[in-house]
């Protein structure tokens, strides 16, 4: 494994041991710091990539621990360990939400693990990869691949029964279960108790506990309620039995969750006070439960409960400084105002929660929606318009798409929209939700919520019947469950329809349930503690910031007492000070005299000094500016003699011509003598022209010998560049035969003249081309430049380009030799400093140069990176 993705992986560690969030073990940690062995580590690394990914949902983070992963196994020859990896690769590609969802990739390469698996004999991993093929692709809209699924499915159960591998048997069998529960429910039910049978009989508990955990949720999505309950009360007892304390207090959270398919009011309270048992028994995170369990209590009406639970939680994830959890549950809090009707407070703690931003990516996407449900009970309608739409562009971006759109954020805005009167825009959001809490996922809670949205939206378009069945739907799973707010809302509206029916006795009877309903949710004694929670948490907030105060106040007085006693130790001091003075006053004189005059000789001497070393800065200036024109010399020579040879070679034929046109006028050949004359014309115009060009390139050779006029003039920077790079070219070809790169422009032909000093911009073109040349001239010579078999080989390539950017020239000299290490990097501006061998760099070039460009008003600033290149940028205003 690379050293910096060891780094890496070491921060991403401490990061979430500093942050808080100490999920992972502290084995699980060790094991990656101090490996007992190379497979272990590589073991540890996957973990780490899973809890990333699954529960923390740091999806930025993966790909770099996977990969690490994949280097790490390769690099140690852990055949079997690269092929799960490589399936973890794939499973990234299949699960992860947004832009980098790819399932083709992640196909492609879960054939890769499985291919790598085979190849090397590793029987029982092919066999796990097979299956879990099987169910991505069971589980991930990609195209029509029901047989593949089958033929998965069934290899990966053969396989398993002729090796043996009991519980690869039981995975195989239940994965058939999961893919059938959705089209054969009998089929299912057959391999689902297949598999039981084989766990109970080979005494795997673990491996029953998983099943049944699967039957229950596969019951669940197929609306089979009591069996999934009856499931996963069995998963409890075998956990218990076992005395598997992991697998019972995963089993019990499902329990206590509201939105679960397995949420029982009657014993809720009794599964969260065993919880909290085996949490303190064996010591386990608390933490981790006691949000669901508030929430819970927020869904049933038990507000008290659920904000004092939530509070304990602030506070501790505040101590923990774990900002994600900060923000959940400041959200939860809010959430919790909200239902009370104290949309002001709940509006003070989205905005709390805002400002932790995407911490919590899927929190956040609610703080929007909850925000415009709170400012439309407010009736600040444009508000909640605002922050509904807000939530719904947040949610698509972090789903990937509007088909994927998770059915609770869809129920929520369908209901701000209807009360906003967009009536088809609610209806859309509440048929959609709808539609995934029936056959995506079963959430009573949310379910209750799509439901009762229905209702209300057809009451309000008058279609009274629809509106009952969907009040109906509400009220039946609210009682069962016991969510309060559901019944209370749910009841008036079956009231309604009744007394409209004039049917009275089920009027009075519905009526009698959501005033019973009501009167728990709002009650004076549920009032006031809620109301004396607020108070003491906001006493706390006091005491907190008056602590503050008081640290601040006793800091500010320590610091005043120190400053008198400093001052009056100072005082003492000069007090002493004087009085030896004053005595030594006349011994002192003397001494005294001796001293200025030695000051004043050092004076001279350091003014001396000083006109000494501009002295030698200048000279070195001037010498660097003709270590320059030594470097154009010979590319002058070459520029220059090809004008030279065009003066020369029209000027022969010029006179050639001459004695041809005397010899026709004296054979009297007017009109041939006429043609030649027009010849003759032609060739002095080349000849002035290339007079011209090379007065040009002496002037210019002048120019940069003589130092700055200082005043701007309107110049052409693409000719200048251009004649740069080729003077500069043809110097260094001169001073070294072998010596060759690919020249490169790129010149925007709209920018016109700008007003620069010519001579100075020309010197900062000259130095950064030079140092360009030198640098991938190095590079080849140096053998660093060599690429792996198969590739071509290294070619010297400088680029010279300009652009006009938003009111300025932008002038780029990039190369591609071996970029500049970082730790010079912050150098290479100083004056004196050089990289390049003694004798052969002054270290003025590139100091000098940023100089000129700060006077022009621009801007010199580098791009590089090792072993790929580097580009000086010029930034030059136009005017």
């Amino acid at each position: 494994m690379k050293k910096s993705y060891q780094g890496l992986l070491l921060m991403l560690l401490i990061v979430t041991k500093v942050n808080g969030q100490d999920f992972i073990s502290d084995s699980l940690r060790n094991e990656i710091a101090n490996p007992k062995s190379d497979s272990l580590k590589a073991a540890a690394l996957m973990e780490l990539a899973r809890h990333q990914f699954i529960d923390l949902r740091k999806t930025d983070t993966v790909p770099v621990i996977i990969n690490s992963t994949l280097a790490f196994t390769r690099q140690k020859g852990l055949l079997n360990q690269e092929a799960i990896c490589t399936g973890l690769q794939g499973n990234y590609y299949f699960f992860v939400t947004g832009k980098d969802r790819d399932l083709n990739k992640g196909y492609l390469l879960n054939l890769k693990a499985i291919s790598l698996a085979r190849q090397h004999d590793f029987k029982a991993t092919e066999i796990d990869l097979l299956i879990a093929l099987s169910f991505k692709l069971t589980n991930n809209q990609f195209g029509n691949k029901s047989d593949s699924v089958k033929l998965l499915m069934e290899q990966a159960f053969n396989m398993a029964v002729q090796n043996k591998l009991v519980e690869q048997q039981i995975n195989a069998l239940s994965i058939k279960g999961n893919y059938y529960s959705r089209i054969k429910t009998d089929s299912a039910k057959k391999y689902y108790l297949q598999a039981l049978a084989l766990s109970r009989q080979s005494l795997l508990p673990k491996a029953e506990i998983s099943l049944l955990r699967t039957m229950a949720n596969a019951y669940s999505t197929n609306h089979w309620g009591d069996s999934s309950n009856l499931l996963m009360q069995e998963a409890v007892r075998v956990a218990r039995a076992n005395h598997l304390i992991d697998q019972e207090i995963s089993v019990l959270r499902s329990f206590i969750a509201s939105e679960s398919g397995f949420f029982v009011k009657d014993s809720f309270f009794t599964n969260y006070e065993r919880l909290l048992l085996l949490s303190r028994q064996y010591k386990k995170d608390s933490l981790g439960f006691m949000p669901t369990f508030a929430q819970s209590c927020t869904d049933m009406g038990n507000y008290p409960r659920a904000l004092q639970v939530f509070f304990i939680l602030l506070h501790a994830n505040e101590e923990k400084r774990d900002s994600s959890q900060i923000e959940s549950i400041l959200f939860q809090i809010g959430h919790t105002y909200c239902d009370t009707k104290d949309y002001k407070k709940a509006i003070e703690y989205f905005y709390k929660a805002k400002v932790y931003g995407t911490k919590n990516a899927f929190t956040y996407i609610f703080i929007h929606g909850d925000l415009a449900k709170a400012y439309l009970r407010l009736h600040q309608n444009d508000s909640a318009s605002y922050y509904a739409g807000k939530a719904y562009e947040i949610a698509v971006d972090f789903y990937g798409g509007s088909s994927k759109v998770y059915g609770g954020v869809l129920n929520d805005l369908g209901m701000v929209y209807d009360e906003l009167g967009q009536d088809s825009l609610a209806l859309d959001y509440l048929r959609r939700s709808y539609v995934y809490f029936t056959t995506v996922s079963v959430q009573y809670l949310n379910y209750c919520g799509t439901t009762i949205g229905l209702a209300n939206y057809f009451k309000k378009k008058g279609m009274v019947d629809s509106s009952f069945f969907y009040a109906r739907l509400c009220l039946t799973t609210s009682l069962d469950k016991g969510f309060l707010p559901y019944i209370s809302e749910s009841s008036s509206i079956i009231t309604a329809y009744f007394y409209n029916k004039h049917n009275t006795d089920s009027a009075y009877y519905y009526q009698n349930i959501g005033f019973e309903a009501y009167k728990t949710l709002y009650n004076d004694e549920s009032g006031r503690q809620i109301q004396n929670m607020a108070l003491a948490e906001q006493q706390r907030e006091d005491d907190i910031a008056q602590a503050k105060k008081t640290a601040n106040d006793e800091y500010a007085g320590k610091l005043r007492l120190r400053g008198m006693i400093t001052i009056g130790i100072a005082a003492l001091i000069i007090g002493i000070i004087v009085y030896r003075n004053n005595r030594r006053r006349q011994k002192s004189y003397e001494l005294l005299k001796k001293q200025k005059q030695e000051i004043d000789l050092q004076k001279s001497k350091l003014e001396t000094s000083l006109s000494e070393l501009q002295t030698t800065q200048s000279q070195l200036i001037q010498s660097e500016k003709m270590a320059s024109l030594g470097e154009l010399t010979a590319g002058i020579a070459h520029e220059i003699q090809n004008p030279l040879n065009f003066v020369n070679n029209f000027a022969e034929v010029n006179s050639e011509l001459i004695g041809e046109m005397k010899d026709e006028l004296s054979k009297g050949n007017i009109e041939e003598a006429k043609t030649i004359s027009t010849d003759i014309d032609e060739n002095e115009k080349k000849i002035i022209f290339h007079g011209k060009r090379a007065d040009a390139i002496v002037k210019g050779m002048l120019q940069h010998s003589r130092s700055s006029s200082g005043v701007k003039e309107p110049t052409d920077i693409n000719a200048l560049a251009d004649e740069y790079l080729r003077l500069a070219y043809h110097g260094l070809r001169a001073k070294d035969k072998s010596f060759n790169a690919t020249m490169k422009t790129d010149f925007d032909e709209t920018i016109g003249n700008i007003n620069i000093i010519p001579q100075d911009i020309g010197r900062v073109i000259l130095n950064l081309i030079t140092n360009a040349f030198y640098v991938v001239d190095e590079k080849k010579k140096s053998g660093l430049a060599n690429l792996p078999t198969g590739q071509a080989g290294y070619e010297p390539n400088v680029t010279v380009s300009t652009k006009r950017i938003n009111g300025k020239v932008e002038i780029k000299v990039a190369d591609n030799g071996n970029g500049i290490p970082q730790k010079v990097l912050d150098k290479i501006f100083q004056p004196f400093f050089t990289t390049k061998p003694t004798g052969q760099g002054t270290g003025l070039g590139l100091s000098l140069s940023y100089d000129i460009v700060k006077a022009h008003g621009g801007e010199l600033e580098v791009e590089t990176k090792e072993n790929e290149g580097t580009t000086f940028i010029i930034q030059l205003p136009t005017n």
